[in-house]
């Protein structure tokens, strides 16, 4: 991988990295708010007062948010994304230099609209301070930010991808 060798590949690297950890940890949030909170509804099953976790939903969308979001860069990195190459792996070397290419150069497209559109959606939501009403008001312009960070840095990998084909 050339991005590895250029200073700024290494620096999205290792922002990839943190990323994809802050995902990891998302994902075990998610897991420890889920179990408390089907726990928390079937106590009456032994004779204690039900009591579920206030929020959890709102909580599990905002970490599925960061879970996604966060970890897309770092497989895209070590080239973990699921690839379908029946007809690419027929083609010679240059046709399949040329469709990876392509490839790298849509994916950039598609994040980056992504990125433009999570950017735009984010800072309006700060802005007027968006929030999911329930039990607790909780805030929904930290996911939308998320998923614009996570937007970004995938279009600059699949950038570095370009460069590197």
């Amino acid at each position: 991988m050339n991005e590895r060798r250029h200073p700024v590949g290494r620096w999205v690297l290792r922002i990839s990295r943190a990323c994809a950890f802050l995902s990891g940890i998302a994902l075990l949030l998610m897991m420890i708010a889920g179990a408390s909170d089907v726990i928390g509804t079937n106590l009456d099953i032994i004779g204690l007062q039900s009591q579920p976790v206030p929020a959890a939903f709102e909580f599990m969308a905002t970490m599925m948010v960061v879970t996604v979001f966060l970890g897309t860069a770092l497989a895209q990195a070590r080239r973990n994304h699921i690839r379908v190459e029946v007809i690419v792996d027929r083609l010679p070397p240059g046709g399949r230099k040329f469709m990876e290419l392509v490839q790298h150069l849509l994916s950039a497209l598609m994040w980056g609209l992504i990125a433009w559109y999570g950017w735009k959606s984010g800072i309006h939501s700060v802005s007027v301070g968006e929030y999911a009403t329930g039990l607790i008001n909780f805030p929904t312009w930290p996911a939308r930010l998320i998923l614009a960070v996570g937007a970004t840095l995938m279009t600059v990998q699949c950038l570095f991808d370009v460069l590197g084909v």
